[in-house]
């Protein structure tokens, strides 16, 4: 009996350490994350004809907001330069990028078939990197960049967040990974059960060029609360 004893105690002494470890690695982790598909994300189409010109004026699924209202020069997508070539951008996602002029009034936008739901929060990420050739002024006034979740009301954009990028400092054969964080989206937002939408947007002057690539978009939601009971 003794010895049964002590083994019921010693499984409830495991059982409780391991309800603890379980409960710990939650807290740990207290939200779920899911990314949510942006089409043609990383800008492998239209494919580049590799015995033509390098860049063409257009990106598919992104809607093109171009001041050159007539040729589209300012928006398209480009094939990376081979390795050990200069101006080759080592850490792109794939062989094509976007490119977007500085000028402000240049953009893409997408309108996801996501939309924002209460209780979550959102994150956008892109990478980007600066022309070699032409790159936006980082001289004063310096030339940004931004990134930007909106929702439409009577069909007109209406941002939410922007998170403006600054040229300086950013390299033209690295591309560095910028965020936009929108918190948690709440009953009353005017946004929330509305369509995501995604923008990236030239706001300096013009004369260069931004290079874009992998746009990724997070959506995080809390775990509910968890009890636990541990019985004699």
């Amino acid at each position: 009996m003794g010895e049964k004893r002590a083994f019921r105690g010693m499984l409830h002494h495991v059982i409780y350490l391991s309800v603890l470890v379980i409960a710990g690695s939650w807290a740990a982790a207290p939200v779920r994350s899911a990314s949510i598909p942006i089409e043609n994300a990383s800008f492998e189409a239209p494919v580049v004809d590799p015995n033509g010109f390098p860049a063409v004026p257009y990106v598919d699924q992104w809607t093109e907001i171009d001041m050159d209202t007539q040729n589209s020069t300012n928006t398209g997508v480009f094939t990376n330069t081979p390795v050990g070539s200069p101006g080759h951008i080592v850490n792109a996602d794939g062989s094509q990028l976007a490119f977007i002029g500085s000028q402000a009034g240049n953009a893409l936008e997408q309108d996801l078939t996501a939309t924002y739901q209460v209780g979550c929060d959102y994150r956008l990420t892109v990478a980007v990197a600066v022309s070699g050739l032409f790159p936006p002024s980082s001289a004063e006034p310096v030339d940004t960049f931004e990134l930007v979740l909106y929702y439409r009301d009577a069909n007109e954009p209406v941002d939410i967040v922007r998170q403006a990028v600054e040229a300086t400092g950013l390299s033209s054969t690295q591309l560095t990974d910028v965020s936009l964080y929108l918190p948690t989206v709440q009953t009353g937002d005017a946004w929330a059960g509305m369509a995501i939408g995604v923008a990236l947007r030239a706001t300096g002057m013009p004369g260069g060029f931004w290079d874009l690539d992998y746009v990724r978009l997070a959506e995080s939601l809390p775990y509910p609360g968890l009890a636990l009971t541990v019985k004699e």
